[in-house]
């Protein structure tokens, strides 16, 4: 018998996956339009002997920077929302129809779950917002600061640009920006072997090339937040439509990588379970959660927040009789 559960739980997790990946290419295209037209504005700034001089013309670039930031970001913030969140409140709902053994009035969206999901898109919107407002804050003081100091326009550039996408300066130098390239690429990646390349990379520029990756930038927050929002939402929902339908029972769900925490590899590999099926309650998931510590735990709802910053497991909601005693499916 093909395990439904088990099946509808991965179809939701990939779908995730499928849907982060595809947002964070849109993202890293948004914010390179950013890094572009940013840099092009600020190059329009007076110049004596090559040196920013002028003051007030650094002042009155914010504004420029705002509305960058607003057209571009904005806007790809907008979509995610709206459509991301949409899709995958969706495929909650596929995923309890295909598990079924609930009643019926659960199986689908209520009028209470889309309350919910507007709340969340509104909760979520304004995350993306500030670090909207955050980063035109943050590149303004790296126009008025490189004016006041009188440094040169390349210097001023490399900033904005390692501002906004914490990579590193573009360079006329063929290898660096195959180097840059293939890590802009590929940071983003699962893959072990791909991973271990990425950092390679990163340490011939650093050692090789001495260009300096920057960790505060606006890709580093805007890339945590997309991975954070579409699963956190996705629980969110997830735990919402489970309590209505009377689920008091929870596996945890994901793969174990190369940067998965111990915390998640203890609950993947059973260290914590005290039934068969690796099945817990809400309490003993809140227990867990209370009594350990681990880099990268963050507050919140163990059940929505999972393993803290970036994780990409999942809890999922069942039910005790659904299984025998040997924690095997029977339905």
């Amino acid at each position: 018998m093909s395990d439904i559960v088990k099946d509808a739980i991965l179809y939701r997790i990939k779908q995730i996956d499928i849907a982060e990946a595809k947002y964070y290419e849109t993202l890293i295209k948004t914010l390179d339009n950013i890094e572009k037209q940013v840099v092009d504005s600020a190059s329009k700034l007076p110049l004596t002997d090559g040196k920013l001089i002028d003051l007030q013309s650094a002042i009155a670039i914010r504004p420029q920077i705002k509305s960058i930031l607003e057209k571009e970001y904005l806007l790809w913030t907008d979509t995610l929302v709206r459509e991301g969140f949409n899709k995958q409140a969706k495929r909650i709902e596929k995923s309890f129809k295909a598990i079924g053994n609930i009643p019926k009035e659960f199986q689908e969206i209520t009028k209470g779950d889309l309350a919910l999901i507007q709340n969340l898109k509104q909760q979520y919107f304004i995350q993306f917002k500030d670090v909207s407002n955050t980063f035109t804050q943050k590149l303004s003081e790296k126009v008025y600061e490189n004016t006041l100091l009188g440094t040169d326009f390349p210097t001023l550039e490399k900033q904005l640009r390692q501002t906004i996408n914490g990579i590193y300066a573009s360079s006329d130098d063929k290898e660096i920006s195959k180097l840059v390239n293939f890590i802009k690429n590929n940071e983003n990646k699962k893959s072990a072997s791909i991973q271990k390349q990425v950092n390679e990379s990163i340490q011939t520029l650093q050692s090789k090339f001495a260009s300096d990756r920057v960790g505060e930038n606006m890709k580093r927050y805007a890339g945590q937040i997309l991975n954070d929002s579409l699963r956190d939402f996705d629980a969110t929902v997830n735990f919402n439509k489970a309590r209505d339908a009377g689920l008091e029972y929870l596996q945890y769900n994901g793969d174990i990588i190369p940067t998965t925490r111990d915390h998640c590899k203890n609950i993947l590999n059973g260290l914590y379970s005290k039934r068969p099926g690796n099945i817990f309650t809400i309490e003993e998931v809140e227990e867990i959660w209370n009594t350990k510590n681990w880099k990268g735990k963050k507050s919140g709802n163990p059940l929505i927040v999972r393993g803290g910053y970036n994780c990409r497991h999942h809890w999922s909601y069942v039910n005790l009789d659904w299984y025998n005693k040997d924690g095997e499916l029977i339905i």
